[in-house]
Parts: structure tokens; C-alpha cells; sequence
């Protein structure tokens, strides 16, 4: 009898399993429906947490938009905890971005994952635009490192608690529309943006590649633009290295190198231009003369690759003389301003007594930018600091390499500063 019960009950179960449909979609609390929510009474059981991001309502002053890779998201997308979100802010002719709150610093294009349900807030302030010239003052200016009171090279004369007054004074005196800025430290970078208050500052370490509000390690590279001429309209910076998406060098190099770079429109027209400011290695053996051939050949083929078809000017710090092949090369793909402008070029540090003993061939040399008077080894000066740029796009119609010392015992720096006039065509 029991046999017979247990034969039926088998049949029945096959025919149930027999007449259900293999096709037809599991409910919706099957274990085996991936959306099945979580068991409460089972702690262990994966949760999938999911969020949105939303653009502040009412926004004035620029615009937003958010991705997820290229993807745009709007706010009705669901994204999942940790999601890495790329967020764009742009000003408008008559504002700039200072900050936001869902990433550091003032970077157009920066990314953060997500935690929660967002809402992107930017801070837009208003400026006052300056009437538009087709006159661009672009510059140079390597400011010399300040690594703290300790250091013994910046003591004294040297010490930028000395000189940083009369620096921001030369690039106030001189009314830089845009400036490469080299050898900056943290330090530095607080005390040019609290200073410089008509500038914007955009600068990246090169211990760690990231950009100086987002805590950039080591010595920076970077620059000053106007605010109330140019909306930044894009950023970024790549290392002269074969791995130059991060912080990197050639085998031979001294340090991290790296060239950065901002993309700028002229307030009150459809001008669009890049600047690029770099600073190539240091020493003068053969060995770091064939790296500062290698980084040239590197950023000869980056810098026109971000540019595209717009203008654009290349300054810097290119510790390359120029007998060396790293000059060769880079005038030979770009004009050289002093170059350019031949015997109208004005300017140029003049040697002392024991440097014309020292070094006459290289005290004859027109135009030298950089002095050689806070060196112990480096006593040569050397024209190195230069302005380089695209002729078929832009002109030059001025240059000068300050000499002017503004009352100090030695400089402001022991470079001079480079100031151009360009225009373009």
C-alpha cells in the first residue's frame, strides 16, 4: 500500500514538471532572479545599492554635465554604489568655476564615486570681463623652488620670503596676460593664489601628476592666466616619459617631467587658444642632454595631438642650450620668439666680471634667461626659458627677457622672466 502512495505521488510531481513551461520567467522572489531583493533574515546575502546623481536646479553662471565613462547620465539613470562619475563644469563669458561640492579644486573635467544620492553643485563667481584685444602678452617665468627656511640655498638673498614680492611684481609690472610658471612648491602655489588675485592659477606636481588643489605632490609645474580674459574651457597635463598618462620618467631622467596645459577662450569672442608650459630635465652631461632629446621628441608629437587645429603656445623652463639637439628639434618644429623677433628682441641677463672670465663664449651669447647667480655648480647662464609657438596660427611682435633685479641683491629669481606680444592670424 505504502509503495503504491509513493508511486502516485512520484507521478503526480513529473506530470507538474512535465506541463510547466521551461520559458516562462521566474517571479519576481525566485532565488533565482538576480533581482531578487536581498533576505532580511540573511545578513550575508549581497545588497546592490543604487543612487542618482542630479545638476543643481536653477543653475547660473555655466553648465554641468555628468558621465559615467563617455556615457551622459541623466537623473533618472540608477547608478550603483562606487560608480566612478566624470563630472564637466564650464563657465559662462561672464563667470568662472572656483570649486564645487563633489570634488576637489577647480578642474573642468574631474571624477569622484558615487556614495549616495547627489546633487552636483558648482560655484560660479562673477567676473568683470575685460574689453577683448587681439594682443596676448604670453610668458615665462621659472620662479625658483622654495623647499622651506632649512634649505640652505634659500637663505638670505635667496630666500623666497625675500623675493616673492618683487616676483609678483614682475609679472604685475609687466601685466602677463598668460604665464608658464615653473618650479613652484606648495608653498609657493598658496602664496601666488592669495597674492595674484586677477590670475587663476592651474598647476600639477610631478611626484604624483595631480593637480595642485587635489593635493599635487612635489615641485609644480604650471601657469597664470587672466581671469577677466580667458574662460578656461579645459585642462590637463602628460609626463615626458614612455608611460606619460602617469607619473613617470625616462630611464635616465632626474626627476618626474611633465608638460601641462590649459585650453582657453577669450571672454567676449569665439577666440580659442592652448597653452602649454613645461619644464624639461636638468644637468648638462651627455647623458641628461640625450634625455632632454628624448622629452622633446615626446612632446613634439603630444603637444600638437591636444591642440588640434587651434593656436597654441608652448613655453617653459627647456634647460636645453641651444647647441644641444633638444633645441634643434623643437625649433625646428616650432618658431622660437627671440629667434623670431632677431634684433628686435630686447633683453637678457648681462654677466659679471667673474662669469666673463669664466665663461666668455656663453656671456656672448644674446638673450640669456637664465643667471647663474644662485648656483654653486651652475654658474653658466644660458638662454633655456623659451616661448615657442605654431607661426602658421600666431605672430610675435615684441619679446623681452627682463633683466631688471628691482632693488634686490641678486634677482628676483635666477631666471628672467620672458614676456612676448602675440597675435594671430
Amino acid at each position: 500500500m505504502k509503495k503504491l502512495a509513493y508511486f502516485l505521488l512520484a507521478s503526480l510531481m513529473l506530470g507538474i514538471f512535465a506541463c510547466s513551461n521551461p520559458n516562462e520567467p521566474v517571479g519576481p522572489n525566485d532565488p533565482t532572479n538576480p533581482d531578487t531583493p536581498a533576505d532580511p533574515s540573511n545578513p550575508s546575502a549581497p545588497v546592490q545599492e543604487k543612487f542618482v546623481v542630479k545638476i543643481q536646479e536653477n543653475l547660473e553662471g555655466g553648465t554641468v554635465e555628468v558621465f559615467v565613462g563617455s556615457q551622459p547620465i541623466t537623473e533618472l539613470d540608477s547608478l550603483a554604489k562606487n560608480t566612478m562619475v566624470t563630472v564637466k563644469m564650464i563657465a559662462d563669458d561672464n563667470h568662472i568655476l572656483t570649486g564645487s561640492n563633489v570634488v576637489k579644486g577647480c578642474a573642468v573635467l574631474d571624477s569622484f564615486k558615487i556614495k549616495s544620492d547627489t546633487v552636483v553643485r558648482p560655484i560660479f563667481e562673477a567676473v568683470q570681463v575685460a574689453a577683448p584685444s587681439p594682443i596676448h602678452k604670453v610668458c615665462n617665468y621659472n620662479i625658483r623652488y622654495y623647499n622651506g627656511s632649512s634649505d640652505s640655498g634659500n637663505t638670505g638673498g635667496r630666500s623666497w620670503l625675500t623675493r616673492k614680492e618683487k616676483v609678483f611684481e614682475m609679472i604685475t609690472s609687466h601685466d602677463m596676460d598668460v604665464c608658464g610658471v615653473e618650479e613652484i612648491t606648495k608653498i609657493q602655489s598658496s602664496d601666488v593664489i592669495s597674492t595674484l588675485t586677477d590670475y587663476e592659477y592651474v598647476g600639477y606636481g610631478r611626484d604624483n601628476g595631480k593637480e595642485n588643489q587635489n593635493g599635487a605632490g612635489g615641485e609644480q609645474t604650471g601657469l597664470l592666466y587672466k581671469k577677466s580674459r580667458y574662460l578656461k574651457l579645459d585642462q590637463g597635463r602628460f609626463f615626458l616619459s614612455n608611460t606619460p598618462e602617469k607619473a613617470s620618467k625616462l630611464k635616465n631622467s632626474n626627476f618626474n617631467r611633465m608638460v601641462m596645459w590649459v585650453k582657453l577662450k577669450v571672454r567676449g569672442t569665439e577666440d580659442i587658444f592652448y597653452l602649454f608650459a613645461t619644464h624639461f630635465d636638468n644637468d648638462y652631461d651627455q647623458n641628461h642632454v640625450n634625455v632632454r632629446s628624448e622629452q622633446a621628441d615626446i612632446a613634439i608629437n603630444m603637444v600638437p595631438q591636444i591642440a588640434g587645429d587651434y593656436p597654441y603656445f608652448f613655453v617653459g623652463d627647456f634647460n636645453c642650450e641651444i647647441i644641444e639637439p633638444a633645441y634643434d628639434k623643437l625649433s625646428t618644429r616650432w618658431a622660437d620668439a627671440f629667434i623670431e623677433m632677431g634684433e628686435a628682441a630686447q633683453g637678457g641677463y648681462l654677466c659679471n666680471d667673474e662669469q666673463q672670465t669664466a665663461y666668455p663664449t656663453q656671456c656672448e651669447w644674446p638673450g640669456n634667461t637664465y643667471t647663474g647667480l644662485y648656483s654653486s655648480s651652475d654658474k653658466s647662464p644660458k638662454r633655456i626659458d623659451l616661448v615657442l609657438f605654431d607661426n602658421s596660427r600666431a605672430e610675435v611682435s615684441s619679446y623681452l627677457a627682463d633683466s631688471d633685479n628691482l632693488g634686490l641683491e641678486l634677482y628676483p629669481s635666477d631666471h628672467l622672466p620672458v614676456i612676448t606680444t602675440m597675435q594671430f592670424k
